[in-house]
């Protein structure tokens, strides 16, 4: 069976979507704002993609905790819920999208947050 990553359209289409939603946040925000948002843009991205691949424990949560480290909580939710309606609007099935979110924010939530270094 194929990864999440896979079944989605992998890598390319993870950094599309991300990419997408800061394009749409991103008229909103000052310049300042902006070059923040490019550190969390990259650290969202790496980490669904990282969440959704098949990779080996304890690899993939080491990274996952790193990458987390550096995510805005109210960003993070923000863009799980834009990937979620995102998928359903090109016509993924709904499970799909809700399995996709659903092991992101367990991923997410598993690791600790304690340090921000990206926002």
């Amino acid at each position: 069976m194929d990864s999440l990553l896979d079944q989605v359209g992998g890598a390319k289409f993870v950094n599309h979507t991300v990419s997408e939603f800061y394009e749409a946040i991103g008229r909103h925000l000052s310049s300042y704002e902006i070059c923040d948002h490019r550190k969390q843009q990259s650290r969202q991205a790496q980490f669904l993609n990282l969440a959704l691949s098949e990779q080996p424990e304890p690899d993939r949560s080491s990274r996952a905790s790193f990458l987390a480290r550096g995510l805005n909580p109210a960003l993070f939710d923000a863009l799980l819920e834009y990937l979620e309606e995102r998928l359903i609007e090109l016509g993924f099935p709904w499970q799909l999208s809700e399995n996709l979110v659903q092991t992101a924010s367990s991923l997410y939530g598993g690791c600790e947050q304690d340090l921000s270094i990206a926002c």
